[in-house]
Formats: structure tokens, sequence, C-alpha cells
């Protein structure tokens, strides 16, 4: 099995363009006061992909996540954790061809 860190040329999870892509695990809260649901998005993406989906779920953490009481402490976690995991890709990706 291939090693998550590793960058490939393969098609990206979401355009399924062939390009230089990184496996990424992104999360996303959304409180309802009593309740919390939890998405994630996973998979082998593009610098354009993880781009796209970095900013679309750090959005939503920051409008929707921190409604409740447990995701109070969840969704800042989550944001940082999509920070790293994001600034990591971009620079394993620095040098793929968009």
């Amino acid at each position: 099995m291939a090693d998550e860190n590793e960058v490939a040329m393969q098609p990206c999870a979401t355009c399924k363009n062939v390009r230089l892509t990184k496996y990424i695990e992104f999360h996303r809260n959304v409180g309802m006061l009593y309740l919390r649901r939890t998405y994630v998005m996973r998979g082998k993406l593009c610098k354009t992909c993880v781009r796209k989906y970095f900013w679309e779920f750090e959005l939503k953490n920051l409008l929707l996540g921190p409604w409740g009481v447990i995701s109070l402490v969840v969704t800042p976690i989550y944001l940082i954790q999509n920070v790293v995991t994001y600034v990591g890709a971009r620079s394993k990706l620095r040098n793929a061809v968009e």
C-alpha cells in the first residue's frame, strides 16, 4: 500500500485530472445546540482542489461550527487541524503545475 505522505502523479479524487496529488483529510463541524454533525473530505487531491476544499471547510467551520456546547471545543480543533493539513499539502505540492 502506498504511503499517505507520498506525492504521486495520478488522477485527483475530485476533479479527476491527472496531476501531482497528496492525501489530505479536512474536517468540518456543524453545531446544532444539542446535536452536532461532522463532515470529512479525504482523498488524494491536486493543488487546486486542496485549496478549494480547505477554504470551503474553514469558512463553513467558522460560520456553522460553534453553535453547541461540544462544538465550541471541537470546531477550534478542526480549524487548527485543517490549517496544519493545508500547509503540509501546499509545501509538498509547491512545484506542482495547476
